[in-house]
């Protein structure tokens, strides 16, 4: 989330004088350009006065003037609908179409639904996770993994899924590692890791495993596969659950 919001302030700042110098332009070109981003991305709010702006997975808003930035959700009070969170899940799911070269994916041959899972081979409860994935799978889910190690570039665990990656099977290597035994070192272009990586951080997880849904709902932690497919179609916030 800090990584979020220094380049929206950065860009905040940075782009004041533009913007003053191009009042003449509209509200949403002015905005685009003085954050750096593409006119799609800025939008009129249901507030007046407010802009919703999307940055990569990330959704918030910024006043017309571009001095004020609001992380938040914008809720209807007549109907109760939280109007941002639909935007944000389509903002992560349009991420993820960018990162399929870079999972691991185990599905089965026609699957009914698809969870993208964050990682970490070192994570408990990812490997409790991963020792689901089977049932998953029998019940019609694909599993699509992102590495994310928690303690960052250049560890332990991010040696161990570079390892991985690189592998010859990396599904076997994948399998092997998270049953807690080694696996051969390797090397290659591992971009794929750095990938998974920098997509957790824009999110802003600490934890893993964590889980984003085919609808773009973002579940943090473990849940059982029982409770997890009852979750697929729900429409509730981000669940919380067991995470280490």
């Amino acid at each position: 989330m800090k990584i979020i919001l220094k380049v929206l302030l950065v860009g905040l700042l940075l782009g004041t004088a533009a913007a003053r110098a191009d009042s003449g332009t509209s509200v949403e070109l002015r905005l685009a350009k003085m954050l750096g981003l593409k006119v799609d991305d800025v939008t009129p709010a249901p507030i007046a006065g407010l802009y919703r702006i999307t940055v990569g997975p990330q959704v918030a808003y910024v006043s017309a003037d571009g001095h004020y930035l609001i992380r938040g959700d914008i809720i209807d009070v007549r109907s109760g609908d939280n109007l941002t969170i639909r935007r944000r899940d389509a903002a992560r799911l349009a991420y993820l179409q960018h990162l399929v070269p870079d999972m691991l994916v185990f599905a089965p041959p026609h699957p009914k639904r698809t969870i993208t899972v964050f990682t970490d081979i070192d994570c408990e409860y990812c490997r409790v996770l991963e020792q689901d994935r089977p049932t998953l799978n029998a019940m019609g889910i694909a599993v699509q993994y992102l590495f994310f190690p928690r303690d960052g570039i250049g560890s332990a665990s991010w040696r161990k899924a570079t390892d991985v990656w690189c592998a010859n099977d990396r599904k076997a290597a994948f399998e092997t590692a998270m049953g807690g035994k080694p696996v051969k070192n390797a090397s290659c272009d591992a971009a794929a890791v750095v990938a998974g990586y920098r997509f957790g951080e824009l999110l802003g997880l600490e934890g893993t495993p964590a889980i984003i849904t085919d609808r773009g709902r973002l579940i943090d932690g473990y849940l059982p596969p029982t409770e997890l497919v009852s979750l697929l179609d729900a429409a509730s916030p981000p669940v919380q659950k067991t995470s280490h």
